[in-house]
């Protein structure tokens, strides 16, 4: 009797240890899908001010487009495809909405809910691979899937969440936009496993997945690169293995083929532009003394739990410990006392969340095992009532939050549609956050629009606060203004005024064009102005002399431009046609003479080539920052260029 009682024990024990690894995510799955359940049906939020329709847009043309990615002639007066934007979100919604017939708008929404009701997921597999412990490894993601701890840390990110009980990971998805952020954050706990199992197990296949998983959180988000890099710094320090400096050799090994295979994705040249751009995108981030005296005490920290935490025995507490305090000091040294130890350190937030809550659990578990492990399923069984509490919440707040609108009612659209209608083509400039949904609804190009992190040309961030901002222009602001949109081939420029619906309102003297540019269109306080030219096309046959030739310094440096935009509007000179063929060709026809050059409102890239009349003539990049041409070739000429 005794043995068939031992038998069953042993029965129901081994039932437990099968079916618990299974249900604990299927209980995580059903939470955060009636969470997000009310995302998988929105098209287009009422959010108008995020920026995610620029996500869409991408994800637009890689559906409709699948082929030709090379060049993106958009936003920005053209870039190249990997400057949009880091690429596998796009590319997944783009082949998704291809495959299913969704529109982009869907198609990039469910797959972003789709990511946050996984993301959870991830970190519960992460944790109970490493740690073996499911049950504590379930409320770990629960509470990750439920609450936000750094709304208990900081008053500002309280006030911006409206309530420390509401969920920033679903504000920052639902309202803020932050789709490549939040797969990225389902990528990083599978990274952080595989590594540890490439670390701890040593076989082929964790390495390779280790591998792949690190290219899936870089190509999603830059901010994977960072924290994904802290975590790989903490894992070294604390998994105890006998080949610490042989783990080193891996790690840089992985990473190195990782970055070979992605690098066609993630070139250098986007790398560079990002380390150029980024400490001055959405605020000043630049290091300073007191920010250099800041990571100096965040490493001294780092050291000293390193050093204090050497005996422990439970080597993932410590790797929980370590990165918990970076990703967290990050956040805290930026919004308690604006130290900036990297550029945006909000952006941090969740990952330090997901640290947090992974931390408190299992140092929870840990110490009341050591006061009574009796103590374990009481604590347990309230923390689950607790979460039961939690999670009516966050469904409350996910009804609040989760907003549609009939985007066809839109000033956005309507603008849009405006000008795909009358501009038949031409660059144009669309104002504030309409530049974000422009191209969802027409493939007319726009001056600016893209996502500032990722600019190769320096000067389209010039350009804009010049446009912008009357600085030290007086009456001449809107004739300034005016040079400028011609020098960058704009043909017309959308202007919401105070009273617009426009979330930004980014013109500091918004009527400086009135009596200045033609109005072709008002509706409220939206109005779109022409930009008068000689020409429509973005090739220009110039003397060589009135090229730029230095990049401006600053929005007032422009001397060169008015000799420029004078050649551009002198009728003495013959006009140069320019024809895209698809998104990465253009024929020019010009008729040139001795000592002219070919100026086109392109961005150069080294990738640019071009043929006159079937001969290779070198591209050249003017001050401006846009293809120069100075042919040998005189009278009649073909010019095609290739990217």
């Amino acid at each position: 009797m005794n043995s068939l009682r031992a038998n069953a024990r042993a029965i129901v024990a081994h039932r437990k240890v099968l079916v618990a690894p299974f249900l604990y995510p299927a209980l995580l799955l059903m939470v955060n899908v009636a969470i997000a359940a009310k995302l998988f049906t929105v098209e287009y939020s009422a959010y108008l001010e995020s920026n995610e329709a620029t996500y869409i847009a991408i994800a637009q043309r890689v559906a409709a487009h699948p082929l030709d990615l090379g060049w993106w002639p958009l936003w920005e007066c053209g870039l190249p495809f990997q400057n949009t934007y880091l690429p596998l979100l796009h590319l997944l919604v783009g082949a998704y909405s291809r495959l299913t017939g969704y529109s982009a708008a869907l198609s990039f929404h469910q797959i972003s809910a789709a990511f946050f009701c996984v993301g959870p997921l991830t970190v519960y597999l992460m944790a109970g691979k490493m740690t073996g412990r499911y049950g504590a490894s379930a409320l770990a993601a629960l509470a990750y899937s439920l609450v936000s701890p750094g709304a208990w840390l900081s008053s500002t990110i309280r006030a911006d969440l409206g309530s420390p009980w509401n969920l920033r990971r679903l504000q920052i998805l639902a309202q803020y936009g932050e789709s490549p952020h939040t797969a990225c954050l389902t990528f990083l706990p599978l990274a952080i496993l595989f590594l540890y199992l490439a670390f701890t197990k040593g076989t082929f296949r964790f390495k390779a997945a280790a591998g792949i998983c690190f290219g899936a959180t870089v190509l999603t988000n830059a901010f994977g690169a960072v924290i994904l890099g802290i975590a790989s710094f903490c894992l070294l320090a604390t998994i105890r293995t006998d080949r610490f400096w042989r783990n080193c050799g891996l790690l840089l090994i992985i990473a190195a083929l990782t970055y070979g295979v992605i690098s066609p994705a993630l070139p250098p040249s986007v790398i560079a532009a990002i380390r150029l751009n980024s400490p001055t995108v959405d605020g000043d981030y630049r290091l300073t003394l007191r920010a250099l005296a800041a990571i100096a005490a965040l490493l001294a920290g780092f050291l000293f739990l390193w050093w204090a935490t050497r005996k422990m025995d439970a080597p993932i507490l410590r790797f929980l410990l370590l990165f918990t305090l970076l990703t967290c000091g990050i956040v805290l040294f930026g919004v308690w006392s604006q130290l900036y130890l990297v550029p945006q350190p909000h952006r941090y937030e969740v990952a330090a969340e997901m640290g947090i809550c992974l931390l408190a659990i299992f140092a929870g578990a840990d110490l009341l095992r050591r006061l009574h492990s009796a103590l374990i399923r009481p604590a347990a069984i309230l923390l689950l009532v607790a979460a039961s509490v939690q999670f009516r919440h966050d469904l409350r707040f996910a009804h609040r939050l989760i907003r549609a609108t009939e985007i066809t009612s839109t000033e956005p659209y309507r603008i849009a549609r405006w000008m795909d209608e009358h501009m038949h083509g031409q660059r144009v400039m669309i104002s504030g956050s309409y530049s974000f949904h422009f191209n969802d609804f027409t493939d007319t190009p726009q001056l600016f629009g893209g996502h500032d992190p990722m600019l190769p040309n320096p000067l389209m961030r010039i350009a804009p606060f010049a446009i912008y901002n009357p600085i030290n222009a007086g009456s001449r602001d809107g004739a300034r203004t005016v040079l400028w949109l011609k020098a960058l081939g704009a043909h017309a420029i959308s202007v919401p005024g105070p009273r617009s619906r426009e979330y930004f309102k980014p013109f500091g003297n918004p009527r400086k064009f009135d009596g200045v540019l033609p109005l072709l269109w008002r509706e409220g306080d939206d109005a779109i102005y022409a930009v008068p030219a000689r020409s429509t096309s973005l090739a220009h046959i110039v003397p060589a002399q009135a090229v730029v030739r230095h990049k401006p310094v600053d929005g007032l440096d422009i001397g060169e431009i008015e000799r420029y935009v004078g050649a551009l509007d002198d009728p003495t000179l013959s006009e140069a046609n320019l024809i895209w063929q698809n998104h990465h060709r253009a024929v020019v026809d010009a008729s040139i003479r001795p000592r002219q050059a070919v100026s086109i409102q392109v961005t150069y890239t080294p990738g640019w080539k071009a043929m006159i009349n079937g001969a290779p003539e070198k591209v050249l990049e003017d001050g401006l920052g846009f293809l120069l041409l100075e042919p040998v070739c005189q009278g009649k000429c073909e010019i095609s260029l290739t990217y």
